[in-house]
């Protein structure tokens, strides 16, 4: 819901005023800053086109299965919070210094809030693989892991550090697969997923000439 909210108030602000702006300071304007709004209204306007559907079935009496309510409720979780990511990334890629090497702004916090997830999936995940051990299981601690190495990679400016998190994250959908097998929840990991890669190379690319 904070996402939603947040990305609803920046994007019509981003639209009618035509700025991206923190007090004194302008980040875009005219049309990177429109571009930018939309960007932040995409994930609600999905919603709200989903929710029409959804409201068109119960007037017709169309039953929708509950497995089917829950993944449009991660889906739309899931969008909600990658756009106001890949949000922020746009800004970001626009607006910071390409002349600087320094992790400053979206990129530090963005790595930072990397860390954390990846963290919560070990701690989350690992008492369930101590208690029943299986391959999948495994295979989640181990990309979490492995971002975490990954992440550190960026954080010291290495190309294989980027390379590695956007690997990892493709793989993520792959066990999603196996492990469950349903097509629909894979659709929405691997949007998830290439959603994260394009926040990464967004927050990478203006700085990739440090990378080494």
């Amino acid at each position: 819901m904070l996402y939603l909210v947040l990305s609803l108030l920046a994007g019509m602000f981003f639209i009618i005023f035509g700025k991206v702006k923190y007090k004194e300071t302008v980040y875009l304007e005219g049309s990177k800053a429109r571009i930018a709004g939309l960007i932040f209204l995409a994930p609600i306007g999905l919603i709200l086109f989903v929710s029409i559907f959804i409201i068109f079935f119960a007037i017709f009496d169309i039953n929708i299965s509950e497995s089917s309510y829950d993944l449009i409720d991660n889906f739309a979780s899931s969008f909600v919070r990658n756009g106001f990511l890949i949000g922020l990334a746009y800004i970001n890629y626009h607006s910071v210094s390409r002349e600087t090497k320094e992790q400053a702004g979206c990129l530090r916090n963005w790595l930072g809030y990397a860390v954390i997830i990846s963290l919560f999936m070990v701690w989350f995940i690992l008492p369930a693989f101590l208690a029943n051990a299986d391959f999948f299981t495994a295979g989640i601690i181990g990309i979490s892991i492995l971002q975490l190495i990954f992440i550190s990679g960026i954080w010291l400016w290495k190309k294989w550090g980027a390379f590695g998190y956007a690997v990892t994250n493709l793989v993520t959908p792959i066990i999603a697969f196996l492990r469950v097998g349903s097509f629909s929840d894979t659709v929405v990991s691997l949007v998830q997923s290439l959603s994260l890669i394009l926040v990464l190379y967004l927050l990478v690319k203006p700085k990739w000439q440090f990378f080494e």
